[in-house]
Formats: C-alpha cells, sequence, structure tokens
C-alpha cells in the first residue's frame, strides 16, 4: 500500500476513534456519522490486511530460508556414495 492510500486509511480511522469516543466536534461538519463509521471500519479492515499480507510475506520468507538451510545440511554433495549419502555433512 502507498504512503498517500495509507494517510488516507488513517485519517478515516482516526474520525472513527472520534466519532466512537463521542467527539462530535472532531468530525467533519455535514457529515454523517453512518458515512464516518462505515468509512472508517472499512479503512480499518484494509490497514488490518495490508498488515497481515506483509507478516505473511515475512514468515514465508523466514521459513524458505531455513527450509534451504535444512536441506543443504542433508542433501549429499553430487559425489557423496556410500555410508555418506545418509549422515549429514557435518559427521562425514
Amino acid at each position: 500500500m502507498d504512503t498517500r492510500t495509507k494517510q488516507k486509511h488513517l485519517r478515516a480511522v482516526r474520525l472513527l476513534v472520534h466519532a466512537l469516543e463521542g467527539h462530535r466536534s472532531s468530525l467533519p461538519a455535514g457529515k454523517p456519522i453512518c458515512s464516518v463509521l462505515s468509512e472508517g471500519m472499512a479503512a480499518a479492515q484494509a490497514l488490518g490486511f495490508d498488515l497481515m499480507a506483509g507478516e505473511a510475506r515475512a514468515i514465508s520468507g523466514r521459513t524458505v530460508a531455513v527450509g534451504r538451510g535444512v536441506e543443504a545440511l542433508f542433501c549429499p554433495p553430487a559425489s557423496a556414495c556410500g555410508i555418506e549419502r545418509s549422515l549429514p555433512r557435518g559427521d562425514a
């Protein structure tokens, strides 16, 4: 999500929080409370989905790196033969 979109969503969520706290004077003049609530909840959901997607990317990156490390530990080199194939590299 780009920074301008994120800032727009954050403003909508701030307005939602002001409405929930009862600070009606902080809301834009002439804007119905229903639209403030619906836009704020949609913006909070979009920010949450963006946060979850970033966390999923971070977790998947770590999993792949660990998987390659374990695979490299137990995969024999191309020239290995005999008992070396069943042992980790450090023990051969």
